[in-house]
């Protein structure tokens, strides 16, 4: 049976009570103390009834932490806030999730007037609060597929949901995922990724899990992230590629001390081999690549180190999302028939596992379009899988292009443009063909100092890749468009080119 999230906080401050729990940017602290106060603060939670919402709105703090044992405790949710969001998204989200409180940085604060709920304000005033309460556990603690965190998507398109996260499946993340890394007491992780991430919130429940000592990021920039790896001797860490080039690219970087660094995961895209290369002589770390959603705990596959040497005998199993994580299932179900799909066949990636959300908050129709109807998590991925259960990633679905009746995966194409030396990045998005129906167009950022024209990079990409799925044409931009949470929003590039058209993409 898996320890429960409040036994996780409980087990390792009863190992190593002086041990420190967070260090890094805001307030250390350290895990009995980390303790008392989760203790405090689920006392005071304990007067709202089982179930009740707690808000937090803040960048990456110790508080954070306080409010999630604290709420895990007293059996009831806490909802992590996007930051960057506009106030009229911050207010949709804490009315939609009917929120009892909220927590929040003083710099929030105007988000929140008339707010008809307490606010309490980070600083003195949350300390004040936290003082009020009893040091006593009222082991209220929520169980099973009772919600403890409420983490909305992103959302892309239209409204965000709510997804669900109970008790028995964060706590699974923990053990399932943790289990995959050489975290102990001695570890030191350093956490750039957001809390209200899956991936921020998972990896630091990881670390606490097994009493290391989180190294805290407010606000990450490859400059920052440096300067913790080297003075904290970071043993474990999560970033995107991006991130992993610039750092590369840095140099400063390659006088740093890196010999403690143990594990590096990373998600998002897959990494390079040049780039793979340059990143294991720079750091002499292990990698990991992780793919997972926050509807799976950010737990769904995992490609090992083992399968990131340069003479891997597979070729191309670097732009493997790798094999499914010990305790999770994942297929891929052809998009005709529905049926499991075979080696190599494009279909929709599937998920089965301890870590699948129940469903999205008071959202019964969303709930029942996500599954199957024999109970397979639909994630909305295009992917195909190997005859060795790897993994291969194509696109979102609705992000498909089909032209003159083949499909194309923007993924694959902004893959192959990712090599070029002239992109800093890339979109590849369907646009209306009176030949085609839709043909693919590249909107790219070029690197800044280095020139390319259109017909070099489609000839680039025509060395590279079947015709078809070459783009027709290409634009150039100095940015792409994204959401607050930094999700590309295809949408905006495609409306352009689809307003008064019969038919929309996407």
């Amino acid at each position: 049976m898996l320890p429960s999230v409040p036994e996780l906080l409980r087990r390792s401050a009863s190992l190593r009570p002086d041990a420190p729990a967070v260090i890094g940017d805001g307030r250390a602290i350290r895990y009995g103390e980390l303790a008392e106060r989760s203790d405090r603060v689920a006392d005071l939670l304990s007067a709202l009834p089982p179930g009740a919402r707690v808000g937090y709105l803040d960048r990456n703090a110790t508080e954070y932490f306080e409010l999630l044992f604290g709420a895990a405790k007293a059996g009831v949710a806490l909802v992590p806030l996007n930051f960057r969001l506009s106030p009229p998204e911050i207010r949709w989200i804490l009315d939609d999730a009917d929120v009892s409180l909220v927590v929040a940085a003083s710099e929030h604060l105007p988000a929140l007037e008339g707010l008809d709920v307490p606010v309490i304000e980070v600083g003195d005033p949350y300390e004040a609060w936290v003082a009020s309460g009893k040091p006593v556990d009222p082991r209220r603690e929520a169980s099973g597929d009772e919600l403890l965190v409420l983490m909305y998507s992103s959302g892309t398109t239209g409204r965000p949901k709510g997804v669900r996260i109970s008790a028995d499946g964060l706590a699974a993340g923990a053990e399932l995922f943790g289990a995959c890394f050489d975290v102990d007491a001695d570890s030191r992780s350093l956490v750039p990724i957001p809390y209200f991430h899956i991936a921020g919130a998972g990896w630091a429940l990881i670390t606490i899990a097994r009493g290391g000592a989180l190294v805290q990021s407010r606000e990450p920039t490859p400059s920052s992230m440096l300067a913790q790896l080297t003075e904290f001797r970071v043993t474990h860490t999560a970033m995107v590629p991006a991130v992993i080039q610039v750092l590369c690219e840095m140099p400063a970087a390659k006088d740093a001390d890196f010999s403690a660094l143990r594990q590096i995961v990373y998600g998002a895209s897959p990494i390079s081999e040049p780039l793979l290369a340059r990143a294991v002589a720079l750091f002499g770390a292990e990698f990991f690549q992780s793919y997972g959603l926050t509807e799976t705990i950010g737990v769904t596959t995992l490609l090992g180190p083992d399968q990131h040497r340069p003479d891997n005998p597979v070729a191309g199993r670097l732009r493997s999302a790798g094999s499914a994580v010990p305790g999770m299932r994942v297929a891929v179900l052809d998009l005709v028939t529905g049926e499991i799909a075979a080696p190599g066949v494009v279909g929709e990636v599937v998920v089965q596992g301890p870590c699948v959300t129940p469903g999205y908050w008071r959202n019964p129709d969303a709930t029942t379009e996500a599954f199957t109807a024999d109970g397979w998590f639909r994630t909305g991925d295009a992917g195909s899988m190997d005859a060795d259960g790897f993994l291969y990633l194509h696109d979102r679905i609705k992000d498909m292009i089909v032209t003159g009746g083949e499909n194309v995966y923007p993924a694959e194409v902004e893959s192959v443009l990712a090599g070029h030396p002239a992109v800093l990045e890339s979109a590849v998005i369907g646009v209306p063909s009176d030949r085609w129906g839709e043909t693919p167009l590249a909107v790219v950022v070029r690197r800044p100092g280095v020139e390319a024209e259109e017909k070099e990079l489609i000839g680039w990409l025509r060395e590279r890749l079947a015709h078809f799925k070459c783009p027709t044409s290409v634009v150039f931009a100095d940015a792409l468009p994204r959401n607050a949470s930094g999700k590309l929003l295809k949408r905006e590039l495609r409306k352009p080119w689809w307003e008064g058209s019969d038919r929309q993409v996407g």
